[in-house]
């Protein structure tokens, strides 16, 4: 029964996606989509329109001078970006310890377009390092799910520098190709969008958690893995690309490295490879772009499962090992499409967006995230550059990490599998969110967010809290 249900949702999947590619117009080769203007840029690859990697993520800056060093830097191919990031957050209600929290990253990103440095047509390289320190509120609440209501605190919290990533690109075919590699995360080229960091919450902000959480080869910023990707553009606006990766389940813990120094493949235990294929229709006068994507992904790794353990016999009953699986597949079928244009820059308008995302429920702890909401920019004409979003997305728990929790359960243990103490079922956030723009290179951010079943719990109270994210570039 599960596997042909497993195959009636491929099929599903790959019917929408042909469906979309058929009846979707060409798109606009000139027009670029939404670009991050966020640094260090985890969204730095995000193919948004018939373009490659951008040299540099266009940000503002507070500094006139550091703005003036850039602007002759970035002539001779040198850019150095520096930004500040933290995320406030107090709670409501809900019965947890703290009610507040604070967190924050500072990061450096260092691009070289060595074409404009050395002759070297089509070659750049991307590095960044950043600081993590704070305290995530969402832990005082007893959730250590895919929810975290200070994204900025997940991938290794409390380090002094961390080298997040280095790699290179490089163009080929008149830019039609592109290759990348070095140590890199996976989700700045797949399930990627700029979009989701209108938001706080970790189950979005970066990419949906489920694909990290769901599998140890998706390399989640600021945790990266060495390996390679290939992009190609089969026409205008729209692209095909696959990646070979290294599969680590320890990245970003202690048994493998929290700083990211550590460069030893001595943890890596399979490989992970993706596949995405992307269409980015433009409609109208206006250009109102869209981003569609499909995606498709397998961690050779073996897992343990879920359910079973080595002699066929449920695990919570036995105590027994759990039985080994190799492999396992991730899914997701994404999109946002501008429905109303509020002025020319490529993210004045707004947005839908959703997306679905499944894992494999045997030996991953997440069966499905899914996620609905919009991001509307420049809708005051007064505030052209202020931003407003809202976002709904819920997670569910694999039924065969249920069915041992349950069993657990009954027989009196309150310390379940997924650092439960309840069995799970599944976690849903509302958010809204209000960008202030309040100068050059600074915003300031309000946020609201409702938790429900905190840690996928039904006997945990729901969580209200309220935030404020200060985004600052130098």
């Amino acid at each position: 029964m599960m596997r042909q249900s497993s195959f009636a949702y491929m099929r599903f999947l790959g019917l929408s996606l042909i469906t979309m590619m058929v009846f979707a117009p060409s798109a606009y080769a000139q027009y670029r989509g939404p670009i991050s203007e966020n640094a260090p840029s985890f969204s730095l690859d995000t193919p948004t329109s018939y373009e490659n990697t951008p040299f540099t993520p266009p940000v503002e800056h507070m500094s006139k001078f550091w703005e003036d060093v850039q602007k002759r830097w970035i002539k001779h191919g040198v850019s150095v970006v520096l930004d500040y990031t933290s995320e406030s957050a107090m709670a409501l209600n809900g019965g947890g310890g703290s009610r507040a929290a604070y967190a924050h990253q500072i990061g450096a990103q260092l691009d070289i377009d060595w074409e404009k440095l050395v002759g070297w047509h089509g070659f750049r390289t991307h590095t960044v390092f950043i600081n993590r320190a704070g305290h995530s509120l969402a832990k005082d609440f007893g959730d250590q799910s895919v929810n975290g209501l200070q994204e900025i605190y997940g991938g290794n919290a409390d380090i002094g520098i961390k080298f997040v990533y280095v790699y290179a690109t490089q163009d080929l075919m008149h830019d039609r190709m592109q290759i990348a590699f070095g140590k890199m995360p996976v989700n700045i080229d797949f399930s990627a969008s700029p979009l989701y960091c209108t938001f706080m919450n970790n189950m979005i902000c970066g990419s949906p958690k489920t694909l990290r959480r769901g599998t140890g080869g998706f390399a989640n910023y600021p945790g990266s893995a060495f390996g390679t990707r290939i992009r190609y553009w089969t026409l205008h606006g729209v692209y095909f690309q696959a990646g070979l990766y290294g599969s680590n389940p320890d990245l970003t813990t202690p048994k493998y490295d929290r700083s990211g120094f550590n460069w030893s493949l001595d943890r890596y235990r399979g490989v992970y490879i993706p596949a995405e294929i992307g269409l980015i229709p433009s409609f109208g006068k206006d250009n109102l772009v869209g981003h569609y994507k499909f995606g498709f992904a397998y961690d050779s790794t073996n897992y343990s499962d879920n359910y079973w353990d080595v002699n066929g016999n449920p695990l919570a009953l036995t105590g027994v090992a759990p039985r080994q699986k190799n492999g396992r597949t991730q899914v997701w079928l994404e999109g946002d499409q501008m429905l109303i244009r509020n002025g020319s820059g490529p993210l004045h308008g707004l947005y839908a967006m959703a997306g679905l995302i499944r894992n494999d429920a045997v030996s991953s702890p997440y069966l499905y995230q899914y996620y609905a909401g919009f991001v509307d920019r420049g809708f005051f004409k007064a505030r052209p550059k202020d931003m407003f979003g809202i976002m709904f997305t819920t997670t569910t728990v694999s039924p065969a990490v249920r069915a041992t929790q349950n069993l657990l359960y009954a027989r009196g243990s309150r310390k379940l599998p997924q650092n439960a103490s309840f069995p799970q079922s599944q976690v849903t956030a509302i958010e809204l969110s209000y960008v202030i723009h309040v100068c050059e290179g600074l915003s300031v951010q309000p946020d609201y967010q409702h938790i429900m079943r905190p840690n996928l719990q039904s006997n945990k109270k729901d969580i209200d809290a309220v935030g404020l994210k200060i985004h600052a570039v130098l």
